[in-house]
């Protein structure tokens, strides 16, 4: 059953209310991933801080209600550390295929490579880095997803800011100067095949997400256009040839910002139903749209648009097997933030799933589908800071805890 837990004044960061089942992440860890395999097995990732500028990318599997002991990807002293751009692991058939993370690199203070990496012997070792873009340039490269095709290929997906070398302020605005998303297929021998450039133009810090189908794989980015038009698109990958085709547009926001709202879009599907959520600004007001197409991505429906004055976007979504769509997204209270969740054409209000801060500290909460339910993971922020789960079981009855307030402060 679900374990009700309020918060107290003397910590705001516990839950509104969680299935308890712990995580082998420790203080100091933060910015967790999620991907789920084939097999239904999540796999989550996470960076913990060992001493100042000291990190550590590490990841654990949750399988049959249970977590994998952690384990070790990497440590280094030249990772670049970011809120909204954060390390990954994904696997296939019950094992971890691939991870990544980004490294700083001489050039400026915002110059740094992906960084891909496969197990060897158990995931015990793992191989040398392997750079997937090959410009160059002392740039942006981050923003990374990635979906395994094989137990030793990845299709990766980054924003790649080679463009952008040397750009002037003036020049922002010019598309030949602009930050750019593109692809490749990744082997574990280092081998760097199908090098593509998705869109020539895209917003400059807002994050990818990836889905792979039995033939196709889609990614889902923000866009820009010279008139600063930042909405979402969407382009199908073709795992045969290797093409993307001509992206298109989720949904017509028409949402105008000189300037990145770090707040990238989010996709899962199940069988032909894809559904995709992202948080927009547009007509002066914050909301988080969903939507949802049956024919794989050909047609989406209008948007269920979920808005508030305190929505910060930083929005999930999640296509269950029984074909149900749910959205999570970050709403802030002063310096608190609140981790919801609502299940789309539902009555039932959202529903509170954790707590943290408002602040970029916070990172971006993640969730992903078991065969039981939802799990949830978060960045804790005070008293201290580490990676936060919960779940929430598909039996329970949202409509029961709909009326859950906020904790008096």
């Amino acid at each position: 059953m679900l374990l009700m837990m309020n918060a107290c004044s003397e910590d705001l960061q516990q839950p509104a209310f969680e299935y308890n089942i712990g995580n082998p992440a420790v203080v100091g860890s933060q910015y967790p991933n999620l991907h789920v395999d084939n097999t239904g097995m999540v796999t989550m990732s996470w960076i913990s801080k060992i001493e100042e500028d000291f990190y550590a990318v590490e990841l654990a599997t949750f399988n049959d209600g249970s977590w994998s002991q952690p384990r070790t990807v990497n440590t280094s002293r030249d990772y670049f550390v970011n809120w909204a751009d954060f390390p990954s692991a994904v696997s296939r058939d019950g094992d971890v295929v691939a991870a990544h993370w980004l490294r700083k690199i001489e050039g400026g203070p915002y110059a740094y490579n992906v960084n891909l990496v496969f197990p060897e012997e158990q995931a015990r070792r793992w191989t040398d880095p392997i750079t997937p873009h090959l410009d160059g340039t002392a740039t942006e490269h981050g923003f990374v997803s990635m979906e395994p095709l094989t137990n030793d290929r990845v299709l990766a997906v980054w924003l790649d800011g080679r463009n952008t070398e040397g750009r002037g302020h003036d020049e922002y605005s010019d598309p030949d100067k602009s930050m750019t998303i593109r692809s490749a297929e990744v082997s574990r021998d280092g081998t760097i095949n199908r090098k593509r450039e998705i869109d020539g133009m895209v917003c400059d810090c807002c994050q990818t997400d990836l889905i792979l189908t039995d033939d196709s794989a889609y990614v889902v980015y923000r866009g820009r256009t010279q008139d600063e038009i930042r909405d979402i698109y969407i382009s199908r990958y073709d795992l045969e040839s290797g093409e993307w085709n001509e992206p298109v547009k989720v949904h017509d926001d028409g949402w105008q910002i000189n300037g990145c709202p770090v707040n990238g879009p989010r996709i899962d599907a199940n069988g032909d139903k894809i559904s995709v959520a992202w948080f927009t600004g547009a007509d002066d007001s914050r909301k988080v749209h969903v939507v949802t197409s049956d024919d794989r991505g050909e047609t989406f429906s209008e948007p269920e648009v979920i808005s508030n004055d305190r929505l910060t976007g930083r929005a999930d979504v999640v296509v269950s097997r029984d074909d149900d769509v749910y959205v999570s997204w970050l709403e802030e209270r002063d310096e608190i933030g609140d981790v919801m969740m609502k299940k789309i054409g539902e009555e039932n209000q959202s529903v509170r799933v954790g707590i943290t801060s408002s602040s970029r500290r916070s990172g971006f909460p993640r969730m992903a589908e078991t065969a039981e339910g939802i799990l949830f993971a978060w960045t804790q922020t005070d008293p201290l800071v580490r990676v936060r789960t919960a779940f929430v079981p598909y039996d329970v009855d949202l409509s029961e805890i709909e009326d859950a307030e906020a904790p008096a402060e």
